[in-house]
Parts: structure tokens; C-alpha cells; sequence
């Protein structure tokens, strides 16, 4: 069994010490939706496809265990702080009814109160969206949607296990824009057979739509992962270090 890490050992009530508890800064909302429709292989976040969910882990029952966690927050942190951040990441939150995650933000405002213009952001995969779906995310009070676009290039996004149509990128972006959100796109480089002119494709499609912010992540191989997997029998090459080196310093500068 690994060590644990060094520090306090965390009561299992929930409760925080004292230095957690100053009431002179700010708060964040971070709210995981641990649900994929299928796993990529290069993740290893905290995340579930429906063949994975056991009882008491479905789908259904999410807005009341996250309306749970919401209250035992508020009780943990005492004196109501407003939120000045929301995220909504996961997994994929938008395999969710946008009524669902309108919900939570409604909890998250009720129990803790939300600032004027805070910036309010649920991440989404592509053929998760809908111009009604976005438009509902706006009427429920989302500011910011974060698109995985991943890559331009299709059989990159094959090689991650990614399901979407690449050719959808723009219209996606346009239905957030025309709902009046602001919308960025993430990407990932060092993708095993992704070229230098893969990569620039995909920053050049990505600069077209013209988003508000662009994310840009190396690839990080992880042990436990069916691309780790892959890579261990050698049926992917390991990323190359001087490789994500210049596909990070191409977008920088482009």
C-alpha cells in the first residue's frame, strides 16, 4: 500500500481546521459530474460509463447526491461566502439535461449566493450540444462553455478514444456564441502519430472559430490507463519529449 501523504490525518465528518476556514477570501465552486459516455483511453480522472454505475451511482439520482454535498459544504464552511467561480467539469457534464445542471447552479445560489458576474462554466464534449441545449445553459445562468475539441485531425482523435466529428467544431462554437456565451476550446498535443503539421491543423481551426480563451495540455501518459496499457505493450509509442517541445513552443507563437 502506498504512504499517505504527509499532513493531518481529515476527520471523517467532513469538517475543516480552522486554517481552512478564513472568511476573508473568496470561493470557488468546483462540481464534478463523474459521467462519459465512453472512457478515453488516456484518462484517468474520476469517471464512469453507464455500464460501470452501480447501485446508488446513476444518473438519475445525481441532482440529489450533489444537492447533499452542497448542503454538507455549507455546513462544513459555516458562515455563507459567495461564489465568485463555478465550474462544472467531470467526466462530461453535459450528458446531463441542461435542466439538471441548471438545478445545481440554482442549489449552488440558494445555499451559498453567487456574485455579479462571476463566471459560471461547464466543460462539454462537442456531440453533447444542441443550440437549445446552450440556450438553456444561458436562461439557467452559465456564462462559459468549455469545448473539448481535443484535435482538428481524425485519426488522432481516434487514437484518444474521442467520438466526435471534428467537421462540427465550428457550428458547435457558433451555437455558444449565438446563445451569448463565451466559449474556449481545448486542445491536446503529443497525441502517439499526431504529426507537427497534425497539431498546426488543429491550433489553425481552432484560431478560425475564434474563441474567447484557447487551452493547449501535453499529453501526459498515465500507468493506469488503456493508453498507458498501450504503451507498455508497444502498440503506441511513448509521446516524444522534443516533439511536445516544439508542437508547445508552434503555439505559442502562432
Amino acid at each position: 500500500m502506498p504512504a499517505q501523504p504527509q499532513g493531518d490525518v481529515p476527520p471523517l465528518d467532513g469538517s475543516l481546521p480552522d486554517s481552512a476556514l478564513d472568511s476573508s477570501g473568496t470561493l470557488a465552486a468546483y462540481v464534478h459530474v463523474p459521467y462519459c459516455r465512453v472512457r478515453c483511453g488516456y484518462c484517468d480522472f474520476n469517471t464512469y460509463t453507464a455500464t460501470e454505475l452501480g447501485e446508488g451511482a446513476n444518473r438519475e439520482d445525481y441532482p440529489d447526491q450533489i444537492a447533499s454535498e452542497i448542503d454538507l459544504a455549507s455546513r462544513v464552511l459555516g458562515k455563507p461566502r459567495a461564489l465568485n467561480t463555478v465550474f462544472f467539469g467531470g467526466g462530461t457534464p453535459t450528458l446531463l439535461p441542461a435542466s439538471v445542471l441548471g438545478s445545481v447552479l440554482s442549489r449552488l445560489k440558494s445555499v451559498f449566493g453567487v456574485v455579479t458576474g462571476a463566471e459560471v462554466t461547464t466543460e462539454a464534449n462537442p456531440d453533447t450540444l444542441s443550440p437549445e441545449y446552450v440556450g438553456e445553459l444561458a436562461r439557467s445562468g452559465f456564462t462559459r462553455v468549455s469545448v473539448g475539441m481535443q484535435s482538428a485531425v481524425g485519426h488522432v482523435l481516434q487514437t484518444l478514444d474521442r467520438t466526435h466529428d471534428p467537421d462540427r467544431i465550428p457550428e458547435v462554437v457558433a451555437w455558444v456564441k449565438d446563445a451569448g456565451l463565451q466559449v474556449s476550446l481545448d486542445l491536446i498535443y503529443g497525441t502517439p502519430g499526431e504529426s507537427l503539421d497534425d497539431w498546426k491543423r488543429s491550433v489553425d481551426v481552432a484560431l478560425e472559430c475564434e474563441p474567447d480563451h484557447i487551452s493547449a495540455y501535453s499529453l501526459i501518459v498515465e500507468p493506469g490507463t488503456k493508453m498507458g496499457a498501450q504503451v507498455r505493450r508497444g502498440e503506441l509509442p511513448m509521446p516524444d519529449e522534443d516533439d511536445l517541445a516544439d508542437k508547445y513552443e508552434w503555439a505559442d507563437s502562432a
